[in-house]
This record gives structure tokens, C-alpha cells and sequence, in this order.
């Protein structure tokens, strides 16, 4: 892998990402933990989640996902 694809913390940079904080009550937090261990991490899943209703309310396409992982775990 070429260096210079690689930000500061060594993972492949993927795409521009914003950092943002979500508060969610612990009860939810809870649940979308519990829910989440079957993709990579609840960044993943919370991307899911977003990516699936803006396909429904069709501002983003499918083909416009953001990774093959998010694509295959389609409702």
C-alpha cells in the first residue's frame, strides 16, 4: 500500500468523513450495540441505517453506497 493513502492513524483513506457526536439514550444505545455485531462496528450500522432511507426517499442511489459491506446487508 502506498503511504501516502494512508491518514494519520494508518487506515486507508476511504472517503472524506465528517466527525460529529450522536447522543442517544442508553436504553437505544443498548439496543443498537446489541443489533450492530453483525457488521463491522455501530459506525457501520448507523451508516446502514442512513444510507437505506435516503434510498427510499431516493436522494442517494444504490449504486452510491458507501462500501460493498454496507450494500450487502440490504433489508
Amino acid at each position: 500500500m502506498i503511504m501516502d493513502k494512508v491518514n494519520k492513524v494508518g487506515r486507508p483513506v476511504v472517503e472524506p468523513s465528517s466527525l460529529r457526536s450522536l447522543r442517544l439514550p442508553v436504553r437505544l444505545w443498548n439496543l443498537v450495540y446489541k443489533v450492530s455485531n453483525d457488521y463491522k462496528s455501530v459506525n457501520e450500522y448507523l451508516t446502514t441505517i442512513v444510507e437505506n432511507d435516503l434510498i427510499k426517499k431516493k436522494v442517494l442511489k444504490r449504486s452510491e453506497r458507501r462500501s460493498t459491506v454496507t450494500s450487502m446487508k440490504r433489508n
